[in-house]
């Protein structure tokens, strides 16, 4: 089997609530004063590749995302890799809600399922193990992340681009029950 990484294609990403995105954005900020790695949004990596993003792609997201309500994802704290894009970053719980969200999108975007490894990323970057785990010391993991939005990324590696294209919001709306009654 090819395992060969495919650096230019859209992906599905999902993004988070205001809080989150503010304790990721903090620890990713001090991580890359640090290491000096490529601009990227916080994010998590659900599905992907497509090769081409077109109006039914954006109708499929658009309807997962009415469906479904924004729901927390856990760290299992900060890890590192000896991988350009899997570097430094928050390693996530693989719980039964997240695998089921992105079961729904390769279903309905008609993605093959694949290995996944739950992860934000902080840096991209090679630099030698004990530079990260001297970096990770000073690093404060969040425990509970809230994912509200799912977005398309244009994504080229090869020469460090991550545009998102689209953003959908998680509905946000409460449920309620409308109770009406019948006169006789």
């Amino acid at each position: 089997m090819n395992k060969r990484r495919i650096s230019k294609g859209f992906w599905i990403w999902g993004q988070f609530d205001q809080q989150s995105s503010i304790e990721i954005d903090a620890i990713k900020e001090k991580s890359n004063n640090n290491l000096r790695g490529p601009e990227f949004e916080s994010h998590i990596t659900l599905s992907g590749p497509l090769l081409e993003v077109n109006k039914d792609t954006k109708k499929i997201l658009k309807q997962i995302s009415n469906e479904h309500h924004p729901f927390s994802i856990y760290s299992e704290g900060l890890d590192i890799k000896d991988m350009f894009f899997q570097s430094l970053f928050l390693k996530i719980t693989k719980d039964k809600k997240l695998l089921t969200f992105k079961k729904i999108i390769d279903d309905r975007l008609n993605l093959k399922a694949t290995e996944y490894f739950p992860h934000i990323s902080l840096f991209y970057g090679n630099v030698t193990k004990e530079i990260k785990i001297k970096i990770m010391k000073e690093l404060d993991a969040p425990k509970e992340l809230t994912l509200s939005s799912i977005c398309i990324v244009d994504v080229d590696e090869e020469i460090n681009l991550w545009k998102v294209i689209e953003r959908f919001t998680l509905n946000n709306e409460e449920c309620s029950i409308r109770i009406v009654i019948k006169k006789a």
